[in-house]
């Protein structure tokens, strides 16, 4: 089993930080890991009080669930081989076998003011062919509309079963996405994430949002497997699901370089809207909107067929909200069938999705339910009630499970809880009261005294 970032040993992670400061790696590092701007801004701030920039991009994206595993790939595809060798016994040994011992360290040459012409880039190794590519090599070389590609044929890229899934979802011309998002042009980007990148495109007069499945050059059989995986579950599954507060999927893409998802264009994610300000703050009735129209997308899932589907990620960034602040569920690469029967599990072989989000039940024991998705749903909850973070490494209780029940056990006031930039009244009180015994039975520590989302709903109406 994967091994999250926050178990790194203290004096590995004190030498990692050094090197990763010493010539600002971690700027690279960041972007590899898709970290938004404002987070950047916020880590370039602390700076300013001697702290190690590497420490607090370590944390934030501890705090997304990520592994040690990841955080070796991409060092990896940095170059960074000295950093590399300080995790290398904390990653599977088949992963051991990237450090190039003889290669030098990129972090050598960055700040040199005049770089040797000969040293090679990075080489990544392309999905589709198999053959080694300079990483400078332009993502639309080749690529005018006119020489579009035709669809692979490469059987490990599973396009059989892609048309399979998505039979009643439309297929689109590769050639289509790159006017759309005016060939990928870094101003669309909306987002990045671990297995892609999201743009703003204009596609057929109408303004949506397209992932755009890109390999992170990690030349792994086991890795590229599951980037495949994800991305066929979010066919298969947004096929089938079709209901108000799932996000609606308009179309794919199989032909080009890149496999691409094309979704409907949402204002953005409720991770967005949780971040500490006045500007943005949500309302405590919308607030509660919000989580009845989750509650009801996740219900639909575990009871529309005759075997339940977990969603297995359910947190901030994957409940997307449209104009009107109604939530829609997306991110089904992580989603998965349960048991068939009502109150029971089943193990699985591993374990996906973010920590602080998943019952003990399934991280220590890889048991999966619906109980999983109920869990995650509360810590979701207790989030919009106190405007906390679900992980935050500067509370006395880092996980916000722990510090609710630490709260609850000293009998303070609900307003001590409440989101500290809301107004707080008899309504809101009551909202928040209600929530709170909600969000607390949900995350309970066994899994058979939660409830499922159909019950949690009802209270929640």
């Amino acid at each position: 089993n994967d091994l999250f970032l926050h178990e790194i040993p203290s004096s590995v992670r004190y030498d990692l930080c050094a090197i990763l400061d010493e010539f600002e790696i971690w700027c690279d590092l960041a972007a590899l890991m898709g970290i938004p701007k404002q987070d950047l801004q916020n880590i370039q701030r602390t700076m300013q009080s001697r702290k190690s920039p590497s420490d607090e991009l370590l944390d934030l994206w501890a705090e997304r669930g990520h592994t040690i595993t990841e955080l070796f790939i991409l060092l990896y595809r940095l170059q960074q081989y000295t950093a590399m060798e300080l995790i290398r016994g904390l990653v599977d040994q088949k992963y051991r076998r990237l450090i190039v011992r003889a290669q030098p360290d990129i972090s050598k040459l960055v700040k040199s003011e005049e770089r040797d012409k000969s040293i090679s880039k990075p080489e990544i190794i392309d999905f589709h062919s198999k053959k080694v590519q300079n990483i400078s090599v332009s993502n639309n070389e080749g690529l005018s509309c006119c020489s579009c590609p035709k669809e692979k044929s490469d059987s490990t890229t599973n396009y059989g079963t892609a048309n399979e899934y998505a039979s009643a979802i439309p297929k689109i011309n590769y050639c289509e996405l790159l006017e759309a998002t005016n060939n990928w042009n870094d101003k669309n980007i909306l987002g990045k994430g671990g297995f892609g990148t999201v743009y703003r495109g204009i596609w057929k007069h109408t303004e949506v949002a397209i992932k755009k499945i890109e390999y992170r050059g990690v030349g792994f059989d086991e890795a590229e497997k599951i980037q495949i995986q994800q991305s066929l579950n979010e066919l298969k599954y947004l096929n089938s699901c079709r209901h108000d507060n799932i996000l609606p999927l308009y179309g794919y893409s199989i032909n080009g370089n890149e496999p691409c998802l094309v979704y409907q264009l949402m204002t953005g994610s409720l991770e967005q809207r949780l971040l500490p300000s006045k500007q943005t703050s949500l309302s405590w009735k919308e607030r509660l909107d919000i989580a009845r129209g989750t509650a009801r997308g996740l219900q639909y899932l575990h009871t529309f067929a005759k075997r339940p589907l977990i969603h297995g990620d359910i947190k901030p960034a994957n409940i997307l909200l449209d104009a009107s602040m109604q939530p829609k569920i997306g991110d089904f690469g992580l989603a998965r069938e349960g048991p068939p029967s009502v109150n029971s599990s089943m193990e699985v072989s591993r374990v996906y999705g973010t920590r602080p989000y998943l019952p003990v039940e399934f991280l220590g024991y890889r048991s999966l339910s619906t109980k999983v998705d109920t869990y995650s749903f509360g810590v979701v909850i207790l989030e919009l009630v106190t405007g906390q973070k679900a992980y935050d490494k500067s509370r006395e209780h880092k996980f916000l499970t722990k510090y609710i029940s630490y709260i609850c056990s000293q009998n303070m006031r609900i307003e001590d809880l409440m989101h500290k930039y809301l107004p707080i009244d008899t309504e809101a009180i009551s909202i928040c009261e209600r929530l709170t015994a909600i969000g607390r039975v949900c995350i309970s520590d066994k899994p058979e005294h939660r409830p499922e989302m159909v019950t949690v709903l009802q209270h929640l109406e």
